[in-house]
């Protein structure tokens, strides 16, 4: 009887064996692997065209081992793309164009084997691209110390704006520092340029490094002036700001370019409110052009040196008055800029790099508004510094304005 039940039980085994040799391969999905079938064509196409792309939609394939969708085209610099998009969506975006001529776009269904189907040919024409709705739109002009950039950019794109220059007047152009930018209202300056009149050229590319044509001028920075801080004045408020360890606000501006200078103005650490600082930029109301702020250096968790800590500012206004009472009511105050300082790598508190520190030695700069009156008395006011609280740590600040 157990003989019997044995040879059963084995012929069983071999039957299961016989079977499954003779079956195709398949994972425990029940897809087929290495399927050299192609998958079928995506169907009802439609086309959406968009400012410099376009968005494709369809109906996918109903192959069960279907992975993606792609798209390949060219751009007219010669450039082929490729986009893909999962099983799991019905779209995809084909962007990177710099013109509104028609472009052939091939969609080809792919499957896990990436096998692809033939491709389904379809024409987008997209509208005109953002770096040529911001180039229609670019005029600049001279400023006090350099060139006034102004321009718009609709969809919010990232975009480059590439200055040139013609310093020596023979044709040889140098490159300026470029200006990158997602703002929807382009507006920025050109600064530390002498009151010279000079050939100046500007063009506008992207991210897949299209370009625009080149705007040509000939422009004469207007003169601009490094104050005096030796005109500067504390001037106390009552809602002002009061300093721990010693420290006091004229410190701010004693004209030492040590980043590790101390003392040097550090307000109330334990302080519940932003805190605020008062002074006098002269005897007169003057036409304020720009500022540099210069923080104390700290260390990182590492101990290399950083400038996005401690009680650094980071984001924090400016006001301006011309007839202020000590009593620091802000009705007597106009606010002429809020100000956000970047850290360029994005890294959390206590961590850092090189182009961190480069920015930091170099100050955070931010220019005042071209229709900003004189003003003759400033309040800063931090609403934030890099440890998340209100108090202030400035080494240094150094302020433009100009005569004109």
């Amino acid at each position: 009887m157990n003989t019997f039940k044995t040879c059963n039980f084995i012929l069983a085994c071999c039957l299961f064996l016989l079977l499954l040799a003779g079956c195709k391969k398949q994972d425990i999905n029940g897809l087929v692997e290495h399927n050299a079938t192609p998958p079928g064509k995506v169907t009802n196409i439609h086309v959406i065209n968009k400012n410099g792309a376009a968005v494709i939609s369809y109906t996918a394939p109903p192959d069960k081992d279907l992975l993606y969708i792609k798209a390949i085209y060219t751009l007219s610099s010669g450039d082929v793309r490729t986009v893909k998009s999962s099983y799991y969506s019905n779209q995809l975006l084909v962007d990177g164009f710099n013109d509104t001529l028609k472009h052939e776009i091939k969609l080809y269904s792919v499957n896990r084997s990436e096998v692809a189907s033939d491709p389904v040919s379809i024409d987008v024409q997209p509208l005109i691209s953002p770096i040529q709705i911001a180039y229609r739109n670019l005029n600049v002009a001279a400023t006090a110390g350099g060139v006034r950039i102004k321009s718009l950019n609709p969809f919010r794109s990232d975009l480059v704006i590439v200055p040139l220059i013609d310093s020596l007047g023979n044709g040889k152009w140098e490159a300026l520092n470029n200006i990158y930018t997602s703002d929807s209202l382009i507006a920025t300056s050109i600064r530390g340029l002498a009151p010279v009149e000079r050939k100046f050229a500007f063009y506008i590319r992207d991210r897949w490094l299209n370009r625009t044509d080149t705007l040509f001028a000939s422009l004469t920075p207007k003169k601009e002036i490094l104050m005096d801080k030796s005109k500067f004045s504390v001037f106390q408020c009552d809602n002002d700001a009061k300093y721990s360890y010693g420290t006091h606000l004229d410190l701010m501006w004693n004209n030492n370019p040590d980043p590790n200078q101390w003392p040097c103005v550090n307000t109330d650490i334990s302080s519940g409110v932003p805190a605020v600082i008062t002074w006098a930029v002269g005897e007169q109301p003057i036409k304020l052009t720009r500022f540099n702020l210069l923080t104390r250096q700290q260390n990182n968790a590492d101990g290399s040196p950083t400038y996005f800590a401690d009680g650094s500012p980071k984001l924090f206004e400016v006001y301006g008055s011309n007839n202020p009472s000590h009593s620091g009511d802000w009705s007597e105050w106009t606010k002429i800029l809020t100000c956000q300082v970047i850290k360029p790598s994005g890294l959390p508190l206590g961590q850092g790099t090189n182009a961190d520190v480069i920015a930091g030695r170099a100050g955070f700069s931010f220019d005042f508004n071209e229709d900003t009156p004189p003003y003759k008395y400033l309040r800063i006011k931090c609403l934030q510094n890099w440890m998340g609280s209100y108090f202030i740590v400035i080494e240094q600040i150094n302020i433009w304005g100009t005569e004109d």
